[in-house]
């Protein structure tokens, strides 16, 4: 098994915390319980986990997975790879959501509508921020059914991201808002 961004998690989470069963460990990583017992056996075999066996009570035996030195060393050399690879994924947002905007900026939207999570709405900002792109962002809500409530000629286009799986003919129509001036933010 080449070792990978779930084997990171599992190693870092046994470096974080005290854990004493898979169930505990799949619970702290969000990684399911079946690929959590393969992993681990995985890096039991490979000598980077062993386990611990700690009486805390002498009718009780404790265990506990620990990391070895080959462990904490392989983790180490996973987070490089791990980090790398998230900023990649960053950056490559980054530039398809610059390349997304410039589109919609040369159809002459200039004032946008935001619909979609805090956090997006901020990401959405700073690409534009930094590419000075011709976008302003205005007005915002959490979800398309609330575009009702907005003046519509306050923007130009309405971006969404907001995870809605209706389509933009049905939000358009319930909206009153142009389908033209309706963009996916993907």
């Amino acid at each position: 098994m080449k070792l990978s961004d779930k084997a990171f998690q599992v190693l870092d989470a046994l470096d974080r915390q005290s854990i004493s069963s898979q169930r505990q460990l799949a619970e702290h990583t969000g990684i399911s319980l079946g690929q959590v017992n393969y992993i681990l056996k995985s890096l039991l075999d490979r000598g980077m986990v062993k386990i611990g066996n700690f009486r805390r009570n002498p009718r009780k035996i404790g265990y506990m997975y620990l990391l070895t030195p080959k462990g904490i060393e392989t983790k180490s050399k996973l987070a490089v790879k791990f980090i790398v690879s998230k900023l990649n994924e960053y950056n490559n947002l980054r530039s398809r959501l610059a390349e997304r905007l410039e589109i919609i900026s040369k159809k002459g939207h200039i004032r946008l509508a935001f619909v979609g999570p805090e956090i997006v709405k901020e990401f959405t900002k700073s690409v534009i921020d930094e590419n000075s792109l011709d976008v302003v962002l205005g007005t915002s809500c959490k979800d398309w059914t609330r575009l009702k409530g907005i003046d519509h000629e306050s923007f130009d286009a309405a971006l969404l991201c907001d995870g809605s799986s209706e389509g933009l003919n049905k939000i358009a129509e319930t909206t009153g808002i142009p389908r033209e001036k309706l963009f996916p933010l993907w």
